[in-house]
């Protein structure tokens, strides 16, 4: 029916809001100045080129619209950096960048082998999910070092703030309002994981997550 086109329009802006923030907050973080890139970025051409030739097409097929990808991203990017452990006055060490091999040649053959997988579907049914998750899980846990909300909610296991290491939020800014943003920010953290893992509400996640620009 007629009406249920515009009814749709309603998760459909959601939908394309988390796009375009999923696609956006990627490349910002991927090409943060603590990731060590040189090569100069294209913020808004790769959804350029999607829009011209990429987007028309899934919307006439009916099929989702594609854009970046969080987690992979950033383990791709870590995955070809070179790291040097140096010490933190206070205590602690703390990973900094030292080189990045910046190439499109894995990027290619990622997705060459992604296509491939189509036709080993039969093959790939068989590895378990632990394996699975265990790769999702070794994922997650890689990409908390030099992760500042974590960094900021492990200060609060130390009681004495004169051991706390001095990373640059904790030299600059008051310690009562370093503790209110953690407190917020972890807040909003477990509001999206608890949109993510409900169902009857994961509607709400998009907005809410277009929502954080005012927090």
């Amino acid at each position: 029916p007629i009406w249920a086109i515009f009814l749709m329009a309603v998760p459909a802006l959601g939908l394309t809001v988390l796009g375009y923030l999923d696609q956006n907050l990627t490349t910002i973080i991927v090409n943060r100045p603590a990731s060590g890139l040189k090569k100069p970025v294209g913020y808004h051409l790769d959804l350029f080129v999607c829009a011209l030739g990429i987007y028309p097409l899934c919307a006439f097929l009916g099929l989702p619209f594609p854009h970046n990808s969080t987690a992979p991203s950033l383990i791709h990017t870590m995955s070809l950096t070179s790291y040097d452990t140096v010490p933190v006055p206070g205590g602690g060490t703390r990973q900094v960048v030292s080189k990045v091999v910046e190439q499109r040649w894995t990027n290619f053959t990622i997705h060459a082998l992604i296509c491939a997988s189509l036709a080993l579907s039969s093959v790939i049914n068989n590895v378990p999910k632990a394996v699975t998750f265990g790769i999702f899980l070794v994922m997650g846990f890689s990409s908390l070092s030099g992760n500042q909300l974590f960094e900021r909610v492990w200060l609060w296991t130390i009681w004495d703030r004169s051991l706390y290491p001095r990373f640059r939020f904790v030299t600059r800014v008051p310690y009562a309002s370093l503790h209110k943003y953690t407190v917020i920010q972890f807040f909003c953290f477990v509001v999206l994981y608890v949109l993510t893992s409900v169902s009857a509400v994961a509607v709400v996640f998009p907005f809410f997550m277009a929502s954080l620009v005012f927090v």
